[in-house]
């Protein structure tokens, strides 16, 4: 998978393919193939991969918080995480635009999981229209991270995160 997200993010979307990513890896195209049948395939768990990462950072920030408002927090502390770093949210992206630019169907996973978080953010105990603002502004600056535009400085970029988290109230 890290060898797909190199070429994508390395060579472009068009560059992505088996043999690509077998070289990369350090494979052959056999070892690749044993894994995913299909670009498409590698493609899929390049998504999935995007969204067990996003939820592992979530489930990690929301652990131990049960006030109300926890699932925004910890939305919103996933996508302003300082372990996102920049290469991390680079290769994200990639999957997110291989998957995007190769066959938009294959988001159906991610729109899934972000029909899921906005149910239950509008859930979170805390004013409905408040949880998916918070969720719209911390997609807002994932998507403005990925394709580089307008990336904030670091102390911006911190300012914006704390005044989110104040929206939310009760921060523990």
């Amino acid at each position: 998978m890290a060898a797909a997200e190199n070429v994508v993010v390395r060579d472009g979307v068009a560059r992505l393919t088996l043999e690509a990513t077998a070289a990369e890896a350090g494979l052959s195209k056999g070892g690749v193939l044993y894994h995913y049948p299909s670009r498409d395939a590698l493609i899929v768990g390049m998504v999935d991969r995007l969204i067990e990462d996003f939820s592992a950072d979530m489930s990690r920030s929301v652990a131990g918080d049960d006030s109300p408002g926890a699932l925004s927090r910890a939305y919103v502390r996933a996508t302003f995480s300082p372990g996102g770093e920049a290469e991390r949210e680079q290769r994200l992206g990639a999957a997110l635009v291989a998957a995007v630019a190769a066959e938009p169907a294959l988001l159906a996973p991610l729109r899934d999981d972000v029909a899921g978080w906005q149910e239950r953010l509008v859930d979170d105990g805390i004013d409905p229209v408040t949880a998916t603002v918070l969720r719209l502004a911390a997609d807002g600056l994932w998507f403005t991270e990925m394709f580089g535009l307008g990336t904030l400085e670091p102390e911006l970029r911190d300012e914006v995160a704390r005044r989110l988290e104040s929206l939310i109230g009760g921060t523990p």
